[in-house]
């Protein structure tokens, strides 16, 4: 793998360090630590590492571990200690002295538990899902009439579906634009404008009848109907991927010209490359062409290097294609930006 990922860092230009399985904990990182509210275990691990997706190790997880749930809370105190030379993060429970960092669940807490990384930023990524596939939007169920013969339509009118099968809460979309492979050219799926939810009122065979109970934006005759998912907590340990995965920036979000740190993107991998939520990728940015002027006085161009601008963090799979955040940046994040894992660094 460390050899196909210097193998993208020539082809982009890049100069990547030599790898090292040493963890270097930052000078200033605090002894003791204790979580507050609005902590994320990303910025937690920013605090004590250079690279935040490298926190597993530096709490001593295993590999079963990391792909699982690992849950702290407000008022917990993290304490630095060293084994044998090597860092390692505990958590100090009362009374208790330091004890090793694994998951756990406090049922009773969960709402108060701390996210791998920042709510506010994905919870609309999470609860609708602005990428469907191909198929399933072409045979979803549809807004077919409304009162008095009106086209659009607002909170609290009764309109009218075909195809809803399930009772409860559905959410109302028109499809925006296609998501293309920018390689293979392949219809990843369509990017879809979220309207607003319904509910349903009254079960028919044909005609379904359901009352808007919130709108985003414009709901029209012909908006499609899909169920809302289930509530999602994101606690997620990030890891690099299973694999070699290497892909693009498809489609960018909360931003115009390109995305900074905490927007969210796209990227044309997903459940079938084995893409799973908690992956890490590096961004990798192309050398942009420039001209120069040469030693004879005549002009030439050529290509600046490549280089890695930030890092990702998966959230959410579908099949082609993957919701991630951006987490940290040092350039503007571009469609077309190429992602990979980041044991080279």
């Amino acid at each position: 793998m460390r050899k196909s990922i210097i193998s993208l860092a020539l082809a982009l230009g890049l100069a990547l360090p030599a790898f090292s399985d040493t963890l270097t904990i930052k000078p200033d990182a605090p002894a003791r630590y204790t979580v507050v509210k609005g902590d994320t275990l990303w910025g937690i691990s920013g605090r004590y590492l250079k690279s935040p997706w490298k926190w597993p190790r530096l709490w001593q997880m295993n590999k079963s571990e990391i792909k699982n749930p690992h849950w702290i809370y407000p008022g917990d105190v993290l304490v630095l200690t060293y084994v044998n030379g090597q860092p390692r993060l505990t958590l100090e429970k009362s009374g208790q002295g330091d004890v090793r960092l694994s998951p756990q669940v406090r049922m009773s807490d969960i709402d108060k538990a701390i996210a791998s990384i920042p709510a506010r930023a994905i919870e609309p990524f999470l609860y609708r899902p602005l990428v469907v596939n191909e198929e399933e939007f072409a045979t979803s169920p549809r807004l077919v009439a409304g009162p008095e013969e009106r086209l659009a339509f607002g909170t609290g009118d009764r309109v009218f579906a075909n195809g809803v099968s399930t009772a409860g809460n559905w959410q109302i979309y028109r499809a925006s634009k296609p998501l293309i492979d920018p390689d293979t050219k392949e219809n990843l799926g369509f990017e879809v404008l979220y309207g607003g939810d319904a509910q349903l009122d009254k079960m028919g065979d044909e005609i379904q009848t359901m009352r808007i109970t919130r709108v985003a934006s414009e709901i029209l005759v012909g908006d499609r109907l899909i169920k809302a998912p289930k509530d999602q907590f994101v606690s997620y340990v990030p890891h690099s991927p299973d694999g070699n995965i290497q892909g693009q920036i498809i489609s960018v979000y909360d931003g115009v010209d390109g995305a900074a740190q905490y927007s969210n993107v796209v990227i044309n991998r997903g459940k079938r490359e084995q893409v799973e939520p908690g992956d890490v990728f590096s961004l990798f940015k192309h050398g942009k062409p420039i001209t120069v002027i040469t030693a004879d006085g005549q002009k030439k161009q050529v290509l600046l290097p490549g280089q890695t601008v930030g890092k990702i963090f998966v959230y959410r799979v579908f099949d082609k294609v993957s919701y991630a955040l951006v987490l940290d940046s040092t350039d503007a994040v571009s469609v077309g930006d190429v992602v990979a894992p980041p044991e080279g660094e």
